[in-house]
């Protein structure tokens, strides 16, 4: 790879790259790419008082000078972004000295001077606290602060995002993807984001414009997504959703947009902040962050505890009871014996979904879901000369949980004459299945960047590099393998049996009559469910072409590897059996991607930016076929413009426009498998095959939006989308002639392949009215559509009579021309999604708010239509100190803390033909209240 890499940089040494400058202003979002922002900002006294008449001088790409309004306001438009340096001048007050000024976006400025002497005292470059703040790129831009979240309390990256019209909860799998993510705001539970209508592996995540590629809590039919859950809030001051093809600096898996986030940066000055918080179980919730500003040397370290009980803490049963649902979506059902069993009543066609499954066959095992959640991070800035610093990032988090194993609902019904142990009722049925003790699992992950940022002529360079390392596994205590035969036959260990004559008993009723479940010895095992390995490159430089052209290049190479299972089971300390990786290391996937961009200012109030993308994906796999080449290497390529477009009238109003192509990769998992002989049955053949023709998706999308600032507190936005999706990435089964190695019987084949058409389309509009002191809210709402718009020809081909009850010889039923993507391809993509919060503030810091979330049908907790509503009360007790109640979920919307699996939350999603398909109702959280006290020094 290093030879690709020297080549790489060579040739693109004369063709540069636009790229983001560094800004070193911690807490501070750095939005996308811009080759234009405006500076506005007032002039006071050391009372505060306005300064009218001032003279502003700025010097830099651009020079100008202005001079204050009676307000002591004033305001530069259209500028070029660089370096530049301001300075105040004021026939009474004198001449303020020249501060540097990183000019990336819009900043709002501070020029206040002090009371002793003449001269400046405070300039900030950051944006006001309070106040509208126009969004003057391309793109679609939500800036949210992740570290800020977590400091209040937020425990997960769930509900600051899905509160993002647009963004969309994914990766849980139709509402049925239990195990150890099935507890409402676990650290286990898959947190993967749907951006405009987007699957997870379509909407791409980069820290410094490096892609984030990690494990996958849950998948999809699709492919996976990164699952955010494996990061800490707290090591990320701010992040980016970039809607839309404006802007990005990628477009690798960006077809609805991308995620950037962005490190804690250096510190201006020392200071300290603690938050301590419950959960909603009761647990303890700490954040801790440290910055020291010495000479050249700048430190931000971040600390995080979550150390919580969890939603279930007792004994319960433990494995699986005879039970029979008696109703679904409301409407009665009654069945008993062997209907009990792998079955749903109609209208569902799943029948396997809720493994109901007869016999009693172990009781009363202690039960927990207590976890804990320990994250840190440290970044470290060191200034080597005044145009060269050092940067060193890493971030690290472990997350635990004793037990990780869904539940599901069910009432016991007993049959006549029985007299056992275990009560007739409802009840809740974890399926842990034979683990006599609960069993830990293990997330882990760890990001560490290397980053050198120089000044070169008026120029900026940067160099980077990224490794991130995510883990996953668990370990468990199980029954030997002759007592797992009895438990798993569902038979009854009694007093005279053979098998009950030595061992470790525990006595149960049953029936009438007293009994012992025996083993005869125990497995102690681990198993690591996965490893993935993401090492990223970066290499940019941007610079102004005088006063109205930005001309930049960059490349980033992105290299990911992750090996599956593989695991060892000891009996004491005795290894007898051992599981090899089933993916070699050498499996991977490496993808270089370079950009061009020029960026020009036709005028002071128009920007115009173009860029051009240029990606190879290089796959090394397994040859399905086996020797005599054991593997095979896929190599794919793309290239697409992109436009960009900013007007500005008046420094209030911006109206943006941006097109361009999109590129989506086949997850590497998708490429992984062997194409064994089918397996028969009578009347049918079946085979599951790798297809290496798998193709790319490709697309074009195009956004036009507005931002309006009005009386300097209010900001209305709007922005209006569609994505036009080619060759989008799904598993099918397909019915093909009958074949000669299947003896003349028909033949289904199971593989990837790619659909026709996609589209992704939808609206969002929003509004911002914020003041230090009064009445203060903002609303933001948006309508999605993502469904698929054409198939290939032979898509539905099933080859025989389809039977709707059993599901035979019915192919891909499940995608529906028309219909917003449901379940079947591993989310749920809402039609509509609202999100409110109005309040009132008498000072900074004491303040109340309620905040409803609306979720439209469709959506990601695969329930109606609902809103959820969270209320905030913040007081400062001092200058320093600080206490926050928020009540949760007040109105208890699905407000269990355990995802159940039960008919009774069993609705159905559309199909082409017969049936719908079984879907079943996440749970969102308890009702629950919290507290935070917060420290500032």
């Amino acid at each position: 790879m290093g030879t690709s890499m020297l080549a790489r940089v060579a040739q693109f040494v004369v063709a540069v790259i636009f790229a983001q400058l560094i800004v070193s202003t911690p807490g501070v979002a750095q939005v996308a790419p811009t080759t234009s922002a405006s500076i506005t900002g007032t002039v006071t006294s050391s009372s505060g008082a306005p300064v009218a008449g001032a003279l502003v001088t700025l010097s830099g790409p651009r020079k100008l000078s202005t001079q204050t309004d009676s307000h002591g306001a004033f305001a530069f438009n259209g500028l070029p972004i660089g370096l530049y340096k301001i300075s105040a001048k004021s026939a009474e007050l004198g001449t303020t000295t020249p501060q540097n000024l990183s000019l990336q976006s819009d900043v709002v400025v501070s020029v206040r001077y002090e009371a002793a002497q003449k001269g400046l005292r405070v300039i900030a470059t950051t944006s006001t606290t309070v106040g509208a703040q126009i969004n003057s790129t391309p793109a679609s831009i939500t800036q949210i602060s992740p570290i800020t979240n977590a400091m209040e309390g937020d425990t997960s990256w769930r509900q600051t995002l899905e509160q993002i019209p647009g963004v969309a909860q994914a990766g849980l799998g139709s509402g049925s993807f239990g195990g150890q993510s099935g507890f409402a705001d676990s650290p286990l539970m898959p947190i993967q984001v749907s951006i405009d209508g987007a699957l997870p592996y379509e909407s791409a995540i980069l820290l410094d414009d490096m892609p984030l590629i990690g494990l996958q809590s849950a998948t999809s039919q699709g492919g996976n997504g990164t699952d955010l859950g494996f990061y800490p809030l707290t090591a990320f001051g701010s992040a980016d959703v970039i809607r839309g093809p404006g802007a990005s600096a990628s477009i690798v898996d960006s077809i609805g947009g991308t995620l950037s986030l962005h490190a804690l940066s250096s510190a201006t000055r020392n200071h300290f902040d603690l938050s301590i918080s419950t959960d909603p179980y009761g647990g303890t919730v700490i954040r801790s962050m440290g910055a020291i500003r010495a000479n050249k040397l700048t430190a931000v370290v971040t600390y995080g505890l979550n150390d919580s009980p969890g939603p279930l803490s007792g004994s319960g049963p433990l494995g699986y009871a005879v039970f029979t649902p008696t109703s679904v979506n409301g409407r009665s059902f009654n069945c008993t014996g062997t209907c009990a069993v792998n079955f749903l009543p109609e209208p569902y066609s799943d029948f396997g979904g809720l493994n109901f499954t007869t016999g009693l066959v172990q009781c009363c095992v202690q039960q927990s879901t207590a976890w804990s959640q320990i994250s840190g991070s440290a970044a470290i800035a060191y200034a080597i000369s005044p145009n060269v610093s050092a940067q060193v990032f890493y971030a690290g988090q472990t997350s635990r949980m004793d037990d990780g194993f869904y539940s599901f609902a069910g009432t016991f019904e007993p049959p006549a004459g029985y007299t056992g142990s275990f009560p007739s009722g409802n009840h809740t049925f974890p399926g842990i299945g034979l683990y006599l003790s609960p069993a830990p699992y293990e997330n882990a992950a760890s990001l560490l960047e290397e980053k050198i940022t120089a000044t070169i002529g008026s120029g900026v360079l940067r160099v980077a590099a990224l490794q991130n390392r995510t883990f996953s596994s668990y370990s468990f205590q199980s029954a030997s393998s002759l007592t797992q035969k009895l438990y798993g036959g569902g038979q009854i260990c009694t007093d005279t049996s053979p098998s009950c004559a030595t061992g470790t008993y525990e006595p149960i009723t049953f029936n009438g009559g007293q009994y012992q479940l025996g083993y005869t010895g125990s497995t102690f095992g681990e198993q690591n469910l996965g490893v993935a390995n993401n090492r990223d490159r970066l290499v940019s430089y941007t610079t102004p072409l005088g006063e109205n052209m930005v001309l930049g290049a960059s490349f980033v190479q992105s290299y990911y590897n992750e090996p599956d299972q593989f695991g060892e089971n000891y009996a004491g300390t005795q290894i007898f059996s051992l599981y090899p990786p089933m993916v070699a290391p050498s499996v991977s996937e490496v993808t270089d991607e370079s950009r061009l961009s020029l960026g020009i200012n036709p005028s002071r109030t128009t920007t115009l930016e173009l860029a051009d993308y240029f990606v190879t994906t290089h796959y090394h796999v397994p040859n399905p076929n086996t020797p005599p080449v054991a593997y095979l290497d896929e190599v794919y390529t793309y290239s697409a413009p992109r436009l960009g477009f900013v007007w500005r009238p008046s420094t209030p109003y911006a109206f943006r426009f941006s097109a361009g192509g999109g590129f989506a990769e086949a997850p590497l998992s998708d490429l992984l498998g062997t194409n064994a002989p089918p397996t028969c049955q009578v009347g049918d053949c079946f085979t599951t095959l790798t297809n290496l023709a798998l193709k790319p998706e490709e697309s074009f999308s195009f956004d036009a939006g507005a931002d309006a600032r009005l009386n300097g507190n209010d900001l209305f936005t709007f922005d209006m989308y569609r994505s036009n999706l080619y060759g989008q990435i799904y598993q099918t089964s397909q019915y093909e002639p009958p074949c000669a190695t299947c003896g003349g019987q028909p033949l289904y084949v199971t593989q990837f392949g790619n659909l026709g058409s996609s589209r992704f389309e939808g609206i969002a509009l929003g509004f911002k009215h914020d003041v230090p002191h009064g009445l203060f809210g903002n609303f933001s709402g948006g309508f999605t559509r993502s469904y698929v718009l054409s198939l290939p020809g032979d898509f539905y081909n099933s080859g025989g009579t389809c039977n709707f009850k059993t599901q035979a010889n019915c192919q891909n039923l499940q995608v529906v021309p028309g219909i917003n993507m449901t379940g079947a391809f591993g989310t749920a993509v809402p039609y509509a999604q609202a999100y409110g919060r109005v309040g009132y503030r008498w000072k900074p810091g004491t303040e109340i708010d309620f905040v409803p979330t609306y979720f439209g049908n469709n959506n990601t907790y695969f329930r109606p239509a609902f809103v959820e509503l969270d209320a905030h009360a913040r007081y400062a007790l001092s200058k320093n100190l600080s206490l926050m109640m928020t009540f949760k979920n007040i109105t208890g919307m699905y407000d269990s803390g355990v995802q159940v699996l039960s008919a009774a939350n069993a609705s159905g999603a559309p199909v082409v033909a017969g049936l719908p398909s079984e879907l079943n109702g996440e749970e969102y959280g308890p009702r629950t209240v919290l507290l935070t006290m917060q420290l500032h020094l």
